[in-house]
């Protein structure tokens, strides 16, 4: 029986219950928020719910690093150290796109909006990871044909490098 594979769109996967800051965030509670629901990056809205920033880790991480090495204030606005040029989705991209996109932009996750710039959700590379893995499992042979690792005792291996090892100098 032949089926059809059936490939899923971002607004099928994505994660719709979202950690958002708003501009007016200090470092200090978004440090807070990132340690207390254990992510690693949000994304930044006004209040009409568009999406104007991302943050990470990274950028609080290098923020609060310097607050502390040269004793300044640590209130500063997330608005001042967040990233403007937000790399977004679209939640009518395929899987196949949105793993170019990953893999091109190298994100682990991005904000997915709407034509009117407004937020839907979120989407991470563990997400098209699991979709993925769906699809695998999903296809009727998968199981059949899953090749099985070669194990190759020293005396095989040794044999292996030596044969590529002379081939490199012929």
């Amino acid at each position: 029986m032949d089926r059809k594979l059936e490939i899923p769109k971002v607004k099928d996967i994505l994660t719709k219950k979202v950690i958002a800051f708003k501009e007016d965030f200090t470092v200090f509670e978004a440090i807070e928020i990132f340690n207390k629901y254990r992510i690693s990056s949000a994304p930044v809205v006004n209040e009409q719910n568009e999406v104007v920033g991302y943050l990470s880790e990274s950028d609080c991480i290098k923020c609060m690093s310097n607050c502390l090495f040269y004793d300044e204030r640590r209130d500063r606005s997330i608005s001042s150290i967040m990233s403007k040029d937000v790399q977004a989705v679209s939640g009518e991209w395929d899987i196949f796109e949105l793993e170019s996109f990953f893999i091109d932009k190298n994100l682990k996750s991005a904000p997915v909006i709407n034509s009117g710039k407004h937020l839907d959700g979120i989407i991470t590379r563990r997400d098209a990871m699991t979709s993925l893995e769906k699809i695998m499992h999903s296809r009727e042979d998968y199981k059949a044909n899953q090749k099985k690792p070669v194990e190759l005792n020293t005396q095989e291996l040794i044999k292996v490098i030596m044969i590529n090892y002379e081939g490199d100098y012929r």
